[in-house]
Order: structure tokens, then C-alpha cells, then sequence
């Protein structure tokens, strides 16, 4: 197999199934625009070099194999998605154009929402583009597909096989979106009525600018101990997701821990196992957990930099190694460190 096609094929398809929509629509809706996940002007602008940033991509390598790295992006392209339009992105104006100050519910509360939304964007593009990728296969379509059946059709055993996959994938993908859904209409709600309390947020303030930044939704699975917080084996089970920021400011960076306040038990382990750890201990257990479970990450190239290449190299095949496992342990590598 050519990887290099694959991957134009595989970016095409990807780019044709990309939702645009507005996640608070209502009357007041207007063209959706590219809606930053991450604060270009306040919090990429800072850590950019020559106005770009290291994201995680995966693309073929010398070997034609598909490995994962960081790889730079321009930062006015960087972490965006279709998610909002131009009206109600002016939503995020609390933390875009002010401060975050520790304990304002209402910013707490619109970093959580926005790290909510950027994660229901990535999933439902996905889901919408294997359902594309399943309505081809359906429908015969197979040069549509892909190139590498211009010259030989599939074989039935082959057509089977590809038929179970999305099949397979679009079982926990559509309850992925459905539940998502959910929050969404749950974080609207509560944005409409300003009732900010129903997100708990935990704060570490860390005494130095690290130039790395992160939104994303995760789902810990279990604890510095071993007890399970949310099941990915058992879709019956309501999932609690943890919406984590990571950003330097001022001299400091924060790292916000937020949840649904009716998840608060399932978190407790948060301040009992994180919070009252040391300062290192602290950046250990963060930076294992931006590696293993948040892909939504920009790290500032002087940073990079920073780190010898054997350690660039264990950080990159531990984000490709952890990124789709189930039921790992939350600290993988207890010298692990990215606040350097």
C-alpha cells in the first residue's frame, strides 16, 4: 500500500465529512467561522516561534510507515474547528479579551464548555466521515473510496471485512455523539442561565510560564490507585469527562481540572491524589496525563527544543502508544515532565 496516498485520501475524505455548525444555535445564528480551541492572540501568540506552534500529526514516514510526531502548524490555523458561528463566538469573550483569575465560576466554566465542544466537533466529524466511508462500501462505490481499487475491485471476503469495521466503529461512535449531544444541551442551558455552578473546577498554579497550552475532554479511567472512574468496556454506564485547560500567563500557568458538578465523587480523587502532591509530583502526573489522553495540544517549539532527542523520541511513541488504548494507568513514566 502507498501510505502517502492513503494519507491524501484518508485527509480528503476527512476534510469532505468536517461539520460546520454552530454548538449554541438559535436565532441569532451567522456564518460559522474557524473558532480557536486555543486563544490565538492571548495564549498561541506567546508560544509560537516565527508564528508557529508543534502540534501531534500522523503522517507517513521514510520507511512508508505511519508514525506520529510533533509537527509544526501556523498558529492562526492551529487548534481551530467549525464549531460556532461569528455571534456566538463572541460567548468565549470572558477569557478571550480578560485574565483568568482562580475561582471565577463563569470563566471556569467557558473553558470547560469550550474544551467540551472542540472534543463533540473532532467526534462527530469522524462519525459522520466513516458513515460516508460505509455508504461507499454500500453502494459499490469502491473508486471513491479509495484509488487503490481503480484497477481491482475488492474481494467479497474484503467488502465483508470493511462492512464489519464501520460497523464495529460506528456502534461506539454514535453513542460517543449522542452523549455528547447531551452536554452540549446541558452546557447551553446552563450558559443561558448563567448557572455556572454546575462546573466544579480544581486549580494548580504553577510559578513559571511553561509555553505549552491544551483544551481537550478526557476520559480518566482510573485513578493514581487504581479505581475505575469511568468504564469504556460498559456503555451503560454514564461516562464523567474531565475538561482540562493548560495555559501560561503572567508569569504562572494554570491547569484547570474541570467536571460536571453531579460527577464531583468520581472526582475527589483529584484533590486527594493531585492536589495535595508536591509540585514535581504534580507536573509528573499532568504531563502523563496530556500525553496519554489529550490530543488537542500546542507545545511552543523553544520548548521543544529544550528536551534531548531521546526524550523527544519516548514522548512522541508514548502519545502514539497510549492514545487508543483502553484501561491504562493514569502515570505511565513517573519521570515524564513537559513544565520544564
Amino acid at each position: 500500500m502507498d501510505v502517502k496516498q492513503f494519507m491524501i485520501e484518508f485527509n480528503k475524505h476527512k476534510n469532505q465529512a468536517l461539520v460546520k455548525r454552530c454548538f449554541h444555535e438559535d436565532e441569532n445564528c451567522n456564518k460559522i467561522i474557524k473558532a480557536h480551541s486555543i486563544q490565538n492572540n492571548k495564549i498561541l501568540s506567546k508560544i509560537s516561534e516565527n508564528g508557529e506552534v508543534l502540534m501531534f500529526s500522523s503522517e507517513p514516514d521514510v520507511d512508508n510507515f505511519i508514525s506520529t510526531s510533533l509537527r509544526p502548524q501556523g498558529r492562526k490555523k492551529a487548534t481551530t474547528f467549525t464549531g460556532f458561528c461569528g455571534y456566538h463566538d463572541a460567548i468565549f469573550t470572558p477569557i478571550e479579551e480578560s485574565d483568568y483569575v482562580i475561582g471565577n465560576r463563569e470563566q471556569e466554566f467557558l473553558y470547560a464548555y469550550r474544551a467540551c465542544t472542540k472534543e463533540h466537533h473532532s467526534k462527530l466529524s469522524s462519525t459522520f466521515m466513516m458513515k460516508n466511508l460505509q455508504n461507499l462500501v454500500i453502494n459499490g462505490q469502491y473508486n471513491d473510496f479509495s484509488s487503490h481499487f481503480d484497477k481491482n475491485k475488492p474481494s467479497p471476503e474484503h467488502i465483508d471485512f470493511m462492512s464489519d469495521m464501520f460497523e464495529s466503529h460506528l456502534f461506539g461512535a454514535n453513542d460517543a455523539v449522542e452523549r455528547g449531544e447531551k452536554h452540549i444541551k446541558w452546557f447551553n442551558n446552563w450558559l443561558d442561565n448563567s448557572e455556572f455552578e454546575n462546573i466544579i473546577s480544581e486549580v494548580i498554579e504553577l510559578d513559571t510560564e511553561h509555553h505549552l497550552a491544551v483544551t481537550s475532554t478526557i476520559l480518566i479511567e482510573r485513578d493514581l490507585v487504581g479505581n475505575q472512574i469511568n468504564n469504556l468496556d460498559d456503555w451503560t454506564i454514564p461516562l464523567a469527562p474531565l475538561f482540562l485547560t493548560v495555559f501560561p500567563q503572567n508569569g504562572k500557568t494554570y491547569i484547570i481540572l474541570s467536571y460536571f458538578t453531579r460527577n464531583k465523587r468520581r472526582y475527589k480523587f483529584l484533590s486527594e491524589q493531585i492536589l495535595s502532591k508536591s509540585v514535581d509530583e504534580q507536573k509528573n502526573i499532568i504531563s502523563n496525563i496530556i500525553i496519554s489522553y489529550a490530543e488537542n495540544t500546542a507545545f511552543s517549539p523553544i520548548l521543544w527544543r529544550q528536551f534531548n532527542r531521546e526524550t523527544q523520541r519516548k514522548i512522541e511513541e508514548m502519545f502514539f502508544d497510549t492514545i487508543n488504548d483502553f484501561d491504562k494507568p493514569l502515570v505511565w513514566d513517573k519521570s515524564l515532565n513537559l513544565f520544564i
